[in-house]
């Protein structure tokens, strides 16, 4: 018998006044069943006093534990962040820091955690180049390579990195351009090994949609980006890949505002999106949404709510389904 839909909301809360403005979240499930997020926040996006911070949710708890600041450079901006469980049970959590007054002038930096994101180690700059930015998850493919999606602000490409050795060191993949921009890739890996990735617009596209790519050799070399058939209002989007091989994708389901945030459902590889519900529908910012899958099955979204807070969702395939399409 098919489970009921499940849905569950909460804020990720925090009352500290130099925290005003919170964006760009990411999730992770730690090996022993928390999870871990991180964000960054300050006074606006781009300040000089924005960190990153983090909070957790202990397994089986119903409230987030209270958010700790967990990279903060002096007089400069962080942004970003992305955390993964690498092997080993090691957590990484890699971000960019701006060393002028815009996004085209970050360095990509990484941290890892061995108890499970409670103390992080001294950072060290994974790329000095400005330019460089973080946005979603990697993936792990069957051979162990890690790809971790990246872009460059500069000029508004994306490509790869791919670690073969568990995350100690990262060469550049292949890169993916046109003549609009694309950037903030989201990867799934499909049933037969390929490797598809979603991609943010740009500024200039007319036909404001989402654009996607194909890599049948890890990550290395991608295909000429396509349109993909679903809106994007120039906003960041995630997609996970189900125990089940479905994928789920979060974006913003309109061609020029950042409402709905929405969830949609392909049962093959990315090609179709049948089922589609939304998460926010009223008015105001509900964008950079991040997604995972827990062991249990359990489908986890946190995504930005208005620039105020960060909001944590928890649904299953069967609650996207009752929405029909």
């Amino acid at each position: 018998m098919p489970p009921p839909p499940l849905y569950e909301e909460r804020f990720i809360e925090h009352d500290d006044p130099h925290f005003p403005s919170c964006h760009a979240s990411t999730i992770v499930e730690l090996p022993g069943g928390d999870l871990l997020a991180a964000w960054y926040a300050g006074s606006r996006e781009m300040a000089r006093d924005v960190a990153i911070i983090s909070a957790r949710l202990p397994m089986g708890a119903r409230h987030w534990s209270r958010p700790q600041v967990i990279a903060d450079t002096l007089d400069r901006s962080e942004g970003n962040p992305v955390l993964f469980v690498g092997p080993y049970g090691t957590v990484f959590l890699v971000y960019v820091t701006m060393q002028g007054d815009g996004w085209d002038t970050c360095q990509v930096k990484v941290k890892t955690s061995c108890d499970g994101g409670h103390a992080w180690d001294a950072e060290r700059i994974l790329q000095p180049a400005w330019g460089w930015m973080t946005r979603n998850k990697p993936i792990v493919l069957p051979n162990g390579d890690i790809v971790l999606p990246m872009y460059n602000e500069r000029d508004w490409h994306s490509f790869m990195l791919i670690s073969e050795d568990g995350g100690q060191t990262w060469l550049p993949g292949g890169e993916i351009r046109n003549e609009y921009g694309v950037i903030q890739p989201t990867l799934a890996l499909r049933r037969d090994g390929s490797v598809i990735t979603f991609l943010r617009r740009g500024a200039r596209d007319p036909e404001q949609t989402l654009w996607q790519s194909l890599s049948r050799d890890g990550g290395r070399t991608w295909s000429p980006p396509e349109r993909a058939d679903l809106p994007n209002p120039n906003a960041a989007v995630d997609v996970v890949r189900l125990a089940n091989g479905h994928f789920v994708l979060a974006f913003n389901s309109s061609r020029t505002e950042r409402r709905p945030l929405s969830l949609a459902l392909s049962t093959n590889d990315g090609r179709d999106w049948p089922a589609i519900r939304d998460l926010e529908t009223a008015s105001g910012e509900y964008s950079y949404p991040a997604i995972s899958q827990g062991a249990d099955g359990r489908i986890h979204v946190t995504y930005t709510w208005r620039r105020q807070r960060i909001r944590h969702v928890t649904v299953n395939e069967a609650w996207i389904l009752a929405g029909g399409g």
